[in-house]
């Protein structure tokens, strides 16, 4: 054997006894994680069956167990195990909330932020009981990390206070910080109050609210099926000096929701726009005119979307062959669409309605 045969072996073999001490001290780590764990875990049952009669006053050293994230968690975990130890951190958390709203005021905005979490899990909807929490939640909205801000969100949520939502987005909005709009409708989405009294009373207000916050509330409007404020809806999707996101998304609100009326507002705006440069409120209303298909007569808009598929902008001419292919275009439509010699316009117009079709068998 050479002496770099040799090298290699021994390199080989250390690398090898390296990689097996490596697995057991990592399986062992993983055991004894999973005993501190378990015994976290037994701690919190054994005060919860404690204080199951009690009215949650407990040591304020017990409290600070709330500052550990581990043990924390177990709290929660362990509170959802069973009725008694529910009503038992509820006791808790009602008697102890001041304290642990003080008490999290010195800790880092991670703890911060699952503290708040773990808040939005126990939907605390009494408002004799969710004052502290709620107030204490609206200042982490000031804060710089996303991750606390989305939380504390969350706990607000859960409260189901309409107008503490209200005075949340104000909040977001003095401090001129930017939330994604999927994250605050996604939020609204688990809004535990009544969800058609929100929106009301979000729209009281709407026009106060930045372009983020306006999408999330259509979104959350169209994700829960509230179309008690399409009128201003569809004159934002038909201004054409409005905000493009805001055009679309309220052009999506309407998506699924046939009338002939709406379905001849969604043509105007393709006719308007297909091959203009704001080509994106065109695009998103073919897409939509395509769930308009349970009227009578679709001529209108089909001989719309004949014209947009044509259009030089790619979006709106796939979008405009999936919804032909959803209003079953006539065989002399497809013939005449034939003749105009768009091969590309043909060529999607068929991928759509052969790909409806293998949707359809599927089901």
């Amino acid at each position: 054997m050479t002496l770099l045969a040799m090298i290699i072996t021994i390199v080989s073999i250390g690398l090898i006894a390296a990689g097996l001490i490596l697995n057991e001290w990592t399986s062992g780590n993983k055991t004894l994680l999973a005993r501190k764990s378990a015994r976290r875990h037994q701690r919190w049952r054994i005060i919860l069956k404690k204080y199951e009669n009690s009215d949650g006053t407990v040591p304020s050293g017990l409290l600070r167990l709330f500052l550990n994230p581990e043990s924390l968690a177990a709290f929660a975990d362990v509170s959802f195990e069973s009725v008694e130890y529910l009503s038992s951190a509820f006791c808790i958390l009602y008697k102890n909330e001041r304290a642990l709203c003080s008490l999290f005021g010195g800790a880092s905005d991670d703890l911060k932020s699952f503290f708040a979490y773990t808040l939005s899990t126990f939907q605390i909807t009494d408002k004799e009981h969710n004052s502290y929490f709620a107030k204490t939640m609206l200042t982490y909205l000031s804060k710089d990390s996303v991750y606390l801000r989305q939380n504390a969100l969350l706990a607000i949520y859960s409260f189901g206070n309409e107008s503490l939502v209200i005075d949340a987005f104000h909040m977001i909005k003095k401090n001129s910080f930017y939330h994604n709009e999927r994250l605050l409708a996604d939020g609204l989405l688990t809004f535990t109050g009544d969800k058609v009294l929100l929106a009301r009373c979000l729209m009281n207000v709407f026009d106060s609210f930045d372009k983020h916050v306006k999408i999330a509330i259509i979104n959350f409007m169209r994700y829960e099926g509230i179309h008690d404020h399409d009128e201003k809806f569809m004159a934002i999707a038909s201004d054409t000096e409005e905000d493009i996101d805001l055009r679309c998304a309220s052009i999506r609100l309407f998506a699924k929701k046939p009338g002939l009326k709406t379905s001849r507002k969604l043509i105007c705006i393709v006719e308007e726009s297909f091959d203009s440069d704001v080509w994106e409120p065109a695009s998103v209303a073919a897409s939509a005119i395509g769930d308009y298909d349970d009227h009578d007569d679709n001529k209108e808009a089909i001989e719309c979307l004949l014209k947009a598929i044509h259009s030089k902008w790619w979006y709106v001419r796939i979008n405009s062959s999936k919804s032909l292919s959803k209003l079953r275009i006539s065989q002399g439509q497809l013939k005449i669409l034939k003749e105009t010699g768009d091969a590309y316009a043909m060529e999607e117009l068929s991928y759509a309605m052969d790909e409806l079709q293998a949707a359809l068998d599927n089901i």
